[in-house]
């Protein structure tokens, strides 16, 4: 599930393109966050060249971490079956993981600690044979 990609109607701005980051601490729901365009405002924390992910059309895009939301697996599931969108890159989605939990970041602490958490679990876990 996780590194997994889906458009979701974020209004009143149409889709983005959403990236699962980690399990979001509640039964069956996960963090994701959207990629968009770059603006002045933007949190540049973590950019995205359009190379990084085929349906990126922006030379740069950034991971909008104020707008990250927890969804529901079946959900996600559901829109990923739908829509059949390549997963990030390992490379990518670890440093959207890691751009979350720096100080730049506009993500909630909740969700930098699920995100942490996960990290941790994974390294802690045992390299498959």
């Amino acid at each position: 599930m996780i590194g997994n990609c889906f458009f979701f109607a974020t209004p009143p701005n149409g889709e983005h393109l959403f990236v699962v980051l980690a399990p979001s601490g509640n039964p069956d729901a996960y963090v994701c966050v959207n990629i968009t365009e770059r603006d002045a405002s933007s949190d540049t924390t973590c950019e995205v060249a359009q190379a990084e992910h085929a349906v990126l059309t922006k030379p740069v895009s950034i991971v909008a971490y104020a707008w990250a939301r927890e969804l529901p697996l079946r959900l996600i599931e559901r829109l990923v079956k739908a829509q059949n969108l390549p997963t990030v890159s390992e490379a990518l989605l670890l440093r959207i993981q890691r751009g979350g939990l720096s100080r730049t970041s506009r993500l909630k602490k909740g969700f930098q600690a699920a995100i942490a958490a996960h990290l941790e679990s994974a390294r802690s876990a045992p390299e498959a044979l």
